[in-house]
């Protein structure tokens, strides 16, 4: 249940972030809206985006492992 959870945690902050760029009147994903300074948005949005992504393909990866693990071993 905790994996399930971090999955969608890391796609919500990644559909998060998109849509702080949109509401900031950039496109999807434009990072340079999201600080002061556009290297600063364009850092804290590409760190933001790779936490989500990481979050999300590990809780996945997990969630695999422990469905193969749960079939146990057949003699």
């Amino acid at each position: 249940r905790l994996l399930r959870v971090l999955a969608s945690l890391g796609m919500l902050l990644y559909i998060g972030v998109g849509l702080a760029s949109l509401f900031a009147g950039a496109n999807f994903l434009d990072f340079d809206v999201l600080a002061e300074q556009r290297i600063e948005g364009q850092h804290l949005g590409l760190f933001l985006i790779e936490l989500s992504i990481g979050m999300t393909v590990a809780a996945i990866m997990m969630i695999i492992f422990f469905a193969f693990a749960e079939r146990g071993v057949r003699p």
